[in-house]
């Protein structure tokens, strides 16, 4: 490290991001999902088996697997779930088994897919992620999702993120979600950084900044609404903006 570099602090490494809630928002893109069930109905009726009306496929198996994430979720397990699993017992229980693994699959594209009409990146963040890999700081996603691990990273492209970022981590692919260790261990060797060097920004005090801080790394909460009464990060921002001068005043070397 440089004397200039000393001065003003430790170097930063790498930073970390959440994706849903600190990267992007997200609400229901209700006419993609339409469309969706749509074409999965005539796509199950093609491989020969019985019609579902539209919103009985949308009741009984596709809004029933998206309460069931819910539930793993709030049920705060840190391994995480089998939603290909999840998907075909749903199914089975509506009357349909789909025991071909390639039809299962298909038909969670589908579905996941139409999902990403719904993402809508923060405002700054591209801008952000820009400017911190202009300062050789390395960036990487690192968030819990349990969804067909394609269709996660064809999102990112779709919503633009995929080319403005190091590595990715998607907690399907590592078996576990935050707060676990293996889950920041996984996401730090991608982004090829020590924890000590590293910075975990994210919107969830117990999934990112608990988690953040057990495996050694320092924190930012994103708080967009009210400020939280307590918190265990270093920093807590507003708006992604606010990132570089909050690192500043963590004594982190960023320009």
């Amino acid at each position: 490290m440089s004397t200039d570099q000393e001065r003003k602090g430790q170097l930063l490494q790498g930073v970390l991001f959440d994706y849903g809630g600190t990267l992007a928002e997200f609400e229901r893109p209700d006419a993609a999902l339409a469309a969706a069930d749509d074409r999965i109905v005539a796509l199950l009726v093609d491989a020969g088996f019985p019609k579902l009306a539209a919103a009985t496929l949308r009741a009984s198996v596709l809004d029933r697997v998206d309460r069931d994430v819910m539930e793993h979720l709030r049920g705060g397990a840190l391994e995480e779930m089998d939603v290909p699993a999840a998907s075909k017992q749903a199914y089975h229980e509506a009357g349909i088994d789909l025991d071909d693994d390639l039809l299962l699959d298909e038909v969670l594209r589908i579905e996941q897919e139409a999902w990403w009409h719904g993402a809508r990146v923060a405002p700054g963040a591209v801008a952000l992620l820009d400017a911190l890999r202009e300062q050789e700081i390395r960036v990487g996603l690192c968030s819990n999702a349990p969804y067909r691990i394609r269709s996660l990273h064809g999102q990112l492209a779709f919503v633009g993120l995929a080319t403005h970022l190091d590595a990715v981590t998607f907690s399907v692919e590592v078996g576990w979600r935050k707060p676990s260790p293996r889950m920041f261990a996984a996401a730090l060797d991608a982004l090829g950084t020590r924890a000590g060097g590293t910075v975990m920004v994210g919107d969830s005090e117990t999934h990112d900044i608990a988690g953040a801080r057990m495996a050694g790394m320092r924190a930012v909460l994103v708080s967009r609404r009210d400020a939280p009464v307590s918190s265990a990060a270093d920093a807590v921002i507003r708006e992604l903006g606010e990132l570089p001068g909050a690192l500043r005043n963590m004594g982190l070397y960023c320009v």
